[in-house]
Order: C-alpha cells, then sequence, then structure tokens
C-alpha cells in the first residue's frame, strides 16, 4: 500500500494516505475528513467506509507513530520517545499543518476519540498550550471516553510484549491466529458473530498478511491510555464547533455511558438520533467497532448529513 510521509519534530515518521476520488480533489467546497485509529489500529482497518467517504471529499488515513508504516524517532530506542496521548494529538495537529488544509472535519475512534478531544484542548493547556493553525468544522467521536477508565469489566485485552529476550519466543502460527481472533471477538458482540462468524477468518487473515503490529507499541498505547487528563477542559471547546458522538450499546470495550458523560462534558456535544432517516442509525445495537455494522450506505448518509 503505498504513502506518503511526514517527519515530525522528534524525528518521528508518520505514514498517511489522502485518499479521494477525482471528484473529490476537485472540490475544494468539500472540508477533508480526517480518521483517527484506535488502539492497535492501522490506517487499513478504515477501508469498509474511507473508501466510500472518499468519493465525495478527501479523506485522511494515517498511523500512529511506532505502528504500521509509522516509525519512532530513529535517534531514539523504542522505549525511550515520549508517547503519551498529548503526544499523539499533537502529532495529528502537525500532519495537518503539513499538509496545509484550513480547515478539517475529523472522526476519532477509540483511543483516536481520545487523542481528538485532547486536540481540542489543545490551545487550552494549562503549561504548553497550543493554538490551531487551521479550523475544525466538525467532529464525529465514536466508542470513546473523556476519562481514564478504571473498570477492569472492560478496555481492549491484548498480551504485553515480552521482555526477557534470553527466554522469549514467539507466538506460533496458531497462538497468534487464536490471539488476533480474541481480539477481533471483543470490538464487535455475539450477536454479530453469529450472524457474522464466517467472515472473521477473512479479517484475522488480513491482520496477519498486513504490516505488522508492534505489540510493543500496542502495550504503550495502552499505557497512554492510563494517563491522560484533559475532562476538566472540555467545557472550553467552542460552543459553535458541531461535535457529534456515537456509541453503541453492545460495546464491550468502552461502557455506553462514556459517551453521555461526553455529551454532558462538551457543550456543543449531541448524541447521535435514531431513525430510518439519512444521517440517523437504525439502532444503538452495535458494538465497539461500528464500521463493521450497518450498511455502508448507512455510514455514508450519516456523514454527508452531519459535514453538511
Amino acid at each position: 500500500m503505498s504513502h506518503s510521509t511526514c517527519t515530525l519534530p522528534d524525528g518521528a515518521i508518520l505514514a498517511y494516505e489522502v485518499l479521494g476520488s477525482a471528484a473529490a480533489f476537485a472540490d475544494d467546497s468539500a472540508v477533508p475528513l480526517i480518521l483517527v485509529c484506535g488502539m492497535a489500529m492501522a490506517r487499513g482497518d478504515w477501508v469498509r467506509l474511507s473508501t466510500t467517504w472518499a468519493q465525495s471529499r478527501r479523506v485522511l488515513v494515517y498511523d500512529h507513530r511506532g505502528i504500521g508504516d509509522s516509525k519512532h524517532p530513529p535517534h531514539l530506542t523504542p522505549e525511550a520517545d515520549e508517547f503519551t496521548i498529548e503526544t499523539l494529538a499533537r502529532d495529528l495537529a502537525f500532519l495537518i499543518t503539513h499538509l496545509a488544509w484550513p480547515e478539517v472535519a475529523i472522526l476519532g475512534f477509540s483511543m483516536g476519540g481520545v487523542v481528538v478531544q485532547q486536540l481540542l484542548v489543545l490551545p487550552y493547556h494549562p503549561t504548553d498550550p497550543a493554538p490551531l493553525p487551521f479550523r475544525l468544522t466538525q467532529v464525529i467521536l465514536s466508542s470513546t471516553r473523556a476519562e481514564v477508565l478504571r473498570d477492569p469489566n472492560y478496555g481492549l485485552k491484548m498480551p504485553e510484549p515480552k521482555t526477557d529476550s534470553a527466554t522469549y519466543e514467539p507466538p506460533s502460527p496458531a497462538e497468534r491466529y487464536a490471539m488476533i481472533r480474541r481480539t477481533i471477538e471483543t470490538t464487535v458482540d455475539p450477536s454479530w458473530i453469529k450472524e457474522n462468524g464466517k467472515f472473521l477468518d477473512f479479517m484475522v487473515q488480513r491482520v496477519i498478511l498486513g504490516k505488522p503490529r508492534s505489540l510493543h507499541t500496542i502495550s504503550r498505547q495502552r499505557q497512554a491510555l492510563q494517563l491522560f487528563d484533559f475532562v476538566d477542559l472540555l467545557e472550553k471547546i467552542p460552543p459553535d464547533l458541531p461535535v457529534l458522538v456515537m456509541h453503541g450499546e453492545a460495546d464491550q470495550i468502552i461502557p455506553f455511558e462514556c459517551s453521555q458523560e461526553i455529551v454532558r462534558r462538551i457543550p456543543s456535544a449531541r448524541f447521535v438520533e435514531v431513525g430510518p432517516e439519512p444521517g440517523k442509525l437504525p439502532s444503538l445495537l452495535f458494538g465497539h467497532n461500528f464500521t463493521h455494522y450497518f450498511t455502508v450506505a448507512v455510514w455514508d448518509d450519516l456523514v454527508r448529513e452531519f459535514l453538511r
């Protein structure tokens, strides 16, 4: 998969792609949409929806530092570079500035939604404020939260990387397959598995055949998700910024209540409506990874209507 790169101030390299049809690139009136990955994701995981959304506007997909085709700073060991939610938010701000886009809309999923909220409050950072050199037109927050998740019954369960290289043995193909399958299963729900289980093998093989996803980086993402603290700044987000929040009631990774907390905290946030009309969802009966649910047309209509 061909991609472009952006070198960050600390030397880390972000891999990204700007997707879009010829019409999308020709239409300067359509605000670009940026898709921000969740924990353990790579940019290709958006493929079911990104190609559809890219028919009507430019769509940016990228890999967070240290995963997919993106790199840690070359002069530092993977353990030595700064890796926090704020780091990832400043990475995103730098990438948008690199692209010289004056206006953008953003969709943040799971950890990506945490990164987007951190981006929104960078101008109000208590010790190192960073005004954004671009305008956010709309924000979509999906399957995410505004505070650290403490409930041990939730969260993405993945193995910790082994630190003892003398005794470490990489997982066998069968063990790796089982690990990836278990992870994917937690991002949906039992009803989805019952109806669509035949697709699980394809989904697992797609991950196996794709760019390796560093367990060390994923572990650092998990650690970063235990340390962010911006909830008291959310009230400073401009009240004229449209923020759409969506969350499935069958989410096994982040409790549904977390979405309601976001709506309470962000002045301009509203929760997605349910109904048959374009721009609404058929129901809230979906799991963590919303991209696996409903028809592509449902999500296309939702984004088109919200980004009008």
